[in-house]
This record gives structure tokens, C-alpha cells and sequence, in this order.
């Protein structure tokens, strides 16, 4: 008989099985984040070598509805991986499935399985939080009959028709939501109304308001064999002590005033610095053609004072993305 775990989850549920062959993963869970997905497939690519497709369903949408940063947040990180690496699907009106199922196939066929209480998430695999989880294993074949029947009618989160099936909305307070009806960008949190950080965008001790060097800032890869769009977001220390990002390494997405939604993640020694992953091209990208410049451009001092911001803003939203705010002060 299988013995209930409690410890250790991301290891047991989400990485080892893919020791024993395992090349695919499907999920049915009530709540799931964009984040943790993407944190979920790069540590596979890391401790692997190569990619594994996660197939994600998930349930609670029929009934809660699903919030249009969350939305744009999946089809993030679909586009950010690249390939056909993970797949996002939700219950649509008057669909309420809060089961939590983990199903490994090798070669498409069911092979290891995980039910019980643990969300796909970073609190329901302890990576924040103290919330406690348990998990057990149960027979691969009939754990898949029931994800292919508890999933028959989930809508993709690429359907064009996904607007008029899903209950998606804007939460202009706890207790204020509007409807969306079309695809949208993310509007704009009103001033006051979030915590928000603002990050320099030039040096603020040697050369204040000027824009850094070869190797560091919007310049990190204008060095040596470096990819030359490669870029970070300076933290200053009083924000990087303060918790308002999450712990390094784990990913959170950032919807752009633009439109876009790029990932991110706190790194380096003091975790001074944003980088995006999984290119930390991306952020770089981003910036020069904000100002107007070519991908591999060098970013001049008088390239931010022309477009009119030195800084960039962060918005903390109420599912753990942020809205990311680079607009002529």
C-alpha cells in the first residue's frame, strides 16, 4: 500500500519521475501560477539537459473566473519557452474541479501518478510559505482515465473563443471585478492604489544619473563574447532587504505598460540585479527598442534623458505578478 508524503514534494511529484523515463507531465489542479510552471520546466531543463512538456489544466476557473494579469501571465511563459513545452487550458462557465492530480507519461503512456492536496504552485510545493502539503501515489491508468474525463471539455488558454467560455476579469478592487470580453493589455493600477518600488535605471553612487558602464545595468552584455542585448535592472539594497520581490531564482512575471509580459528573476551576489530568463536577452531587447534603439546597441546616458525616464516602476499585483511601468516622467 502507498504511504502518504508530506515532505520533499518538488523532488518526489515533479523532478524525480523523470528519472525513471518519464516525458511529460499532465496536471489537474484547482489553482495554478505561470510562474511556478516556468520555475518547474527551466529546473527540469537544468537537472536534465533537455526540455519535458507539462500539460496544464486547471479547474477552479468555471467557478472563480480567471484574472486577466494570471491569463497573460500563462501566455507569457507558453511564448517565453518556446516549442510546444507547456500547454495551458481551463475550466470553462459552470465547471468547478478542485482536484489535485499529477500524471507522468513515458512515450505516452501513463506511467507514475500523484493525488492529493498540493496545487500547482509554490506555496502547495513549499517554495514560499508554510502552508503543509500531502501527496500519494495511485495507480498510473485509472489516474489518467480520470484526468482525460475531468478535462474533456477545458478550453485552451489560446482559444480564440476562450473570452466567451471563461469568466475573465480586471480587479479594480477585492471586491470589484470587470468583465473582459476581448483580448486586452493589463490596464495600468491607479497611483497610490498598490505597493510599488521605483529601480534606478542609472548609477546612483559613482556617476549618479548616469547609465552604466560595459558590464553592468542596461549594459551587462556589451562585454567580451557576450550576447550584446543582454541586460539587468539594478535592486538597490534597501528594496532587495525589504521582501518585495520574491526569494532569488524564483520567477514572477512582469506585464509590461506595453502590452508585453516578461519573467523575471532576483539574481546575483546581494541580489542586486533583475535578469529575465529563460533569455536574459529578453530584458534587454525590450528596453533599447522602448528608446528606440537597436537590439545590440550600446545604451548612452542621452538615450534615457531623450526618451524621459531613468527609472523604471513595479506595481505588486494580488497574484504575484507585477505590473512594470517604464513611461516618460
Amino acid at each position: 500500500m502507498a504511504a502518504l508524503v508530506r515532505d520533499d514534494l518538488l523532488q518526489r511529484v515533479l523532478l524525480s519521475p523523470t528519472g525513471d523515463g518519464c516525458d511529460e507531465l499532465h496536471v489537474l489542479t484547482g489553482y495554478a501560477s505561470a510562474q511556478f510552471a516556468l520555475f518547474h520546466i527551466l529546473e527540469l531543463r537544468e537537472q536534465l539537459g533537455r526540455d519535458v512538456a507539462v500539460r496544464l489544466n486547471i479547474g477552479m476557473t468555471g467557478e472563480e473566473g480567471l484574472e486577466l494579469s494570471a491569463h497573460q501571465g500563462f501566455l507569457g511563459a507558453i511564448s517565453a519557452l518556446s516549442g510546444d513545452w507547456l500547454r495551458v487550458s481551463y475550466a470553462p462557465h459552470g465547471v468547478s474541479d478542485h482536484t489535485k492530480l499529477y500524471v507522468w507519461n513515458w512515450s505516452g503512456l501513463p506511467t507514475i501518478a500523484w493525488f492529493g492536496s498540493a496545487n500547482y504552485t509554490a506555496h502547495g510545493f513549499g517554495l514560499s510559505g508554510t502552508r503543509r502539503e500531502s501527496m500519494i501515489r495511485v495507480e498510473p491508468e485509472s489516474a489518467w482515465s480520470t484526468m482525460e474525463s475531468a478535462t474533456a471539455g477545458f478550453i485552451s488558454a489560446t482559444d480564440e473563443s476562450l473570452f466567451s467560455r471563461v469568466h475573465v476579469y480586471e480587479a479594480d478592487a477585492p471586491e470589484q471585478r470587470r468583465q473582459v470580453l476581448a483580448p486586452t493589455r493589463l490596464a495600468r493600477p491607479p497611483l497610490g492604489t498598490l505597493d510599488s518600488v521605483d529601480l534606478p535605471l542609472v548609477q546612483t553612487t559613482k556617476r549618479p544619473g548616469e547609465v552604466h558602464n560595459a558590464g553592468a545595468g542596461l549594459n551587462w552584455g556589451q562585454r567580451g563574447s557576450r550576447r550584446r542585448s543582454e541586460a539587468y535592472i539594478p535592486v538597490p539594497a534597501a528594496v532587495a532587504r525589504s521582501g518585495f520581490f520574491p526569494p532569488r531564482g524564483l520567477p514572477f512575471a512582469a506585464h509590461t505598460d506595453d502590452g508585453a509580459t516578461l519573467f523575471l528573476i532576483v539574481a546575483q551576489d546581494g541580489d542586486k540585479a533583475l535578469h529575465s530568463v529563460p533569455d536574459n536577452g529578453a530584458i534587454g531587447r525590450w528596453f533599447r527598442r522602448r528608446l528606440g534603439l537597436a537590439d545590440t546597441a550600446f545604451v548612452q546616458t542621452e538615450d534615457l534623458e531623450r526618451y524621459g525616464s531613468t527609472h523604471v516602476t513595479f506595481s505588486a499585483l494580488a497574484d504575484g505578478s507585477y505590473f512594470m511601468d517604464f513611461e516618460p516622467h
